[in-house]
């Protein structure tokens, strides 16, 4: 049996070409989704103080925002820094206990080296959130630490995350949330003082 001929060199080149042509035209096409991806998404709404927000699993009420020496536990801000406080109140819309509410407020302006996500007190007894119950509205409060030395804005931007809810997923066919999404966004001064 003879092996096949090798290409020309014009098909070797005609090949490349094609090749490339057909890597920009997806690149063009991938584009253009994500273009019109982004118009479709409707506008984040600004949200004031002790508005209810849905935000897939959880509804949240922001209170207020302020900066303290001390965690909403008592203990003081190791470093130098200052612990950077969000009351809010949030009611699990689940039929089960959660903990993954570290993802439901982020902050906009955050200094360099701040942590993504806060740590959450429960506000009646100031111990950390260790989970909510169903149906159950709690007011707690999500804390950073702020670096010693960072600039202070006067207000805090923030927004909300939310998820869908889908009662099937593709891959396990459970119920699951996902699709990760904002769903608000906020203004909040920023005031001084320990706990409200």
């Amino acid at each position: 049996m003879t092996p096949p001929p090798e290409p020309s060199r014009a098909q070797r080149v005609r090949a490349k070409l094609l090749a490339g042509v057909g890597g920009l035209a997806a690149a063009g096409l991938s584009l253009g989704l994500a273009i019109w991806d982004k118009r479709q998404q409707p506008d984040v709404p600004t949200i004031e103080l002790g508005q209810p927000v849905e935000a897939g699993r959880w509804t949240v009420r922001l209170i207020g925002a302020r900066l303290s020496s001390e965690t909403p536990d008592g203990r003081p801000v190791r470093g130098g820094g200052q612990a950077l406080v969000v009351d809010m109140s949030l009611e699990n819309r689940t039929a089960e206990s959660s903990n993954l509410y570290s993802d439901v407020i982020r902050l906009n302006n955050a200094p360099a080296g701040l942590e993504p996500r806060p740590t959450f007190y429960l506000a009646r007894d100031r111990e950390t959130l260790r989970a909510l119950q169903p149906r159950l509205v709690e007011r707690v409060s999500a804390v950073w630490v702020w670096p010693a030395g960072a600039t202070t804005p006067e207000n805090l931007a923030v927004t909300l995350t939310g998820l869908t809810f889908k009662p099937r997923d593709n891959l396990y066919g459970a119920p699951i949330w996902s699709n990760a999404r904002e769903v608000a966004t906020a203004t909040l001064p920023l005031g001084a003082g320990g706990r409200p």
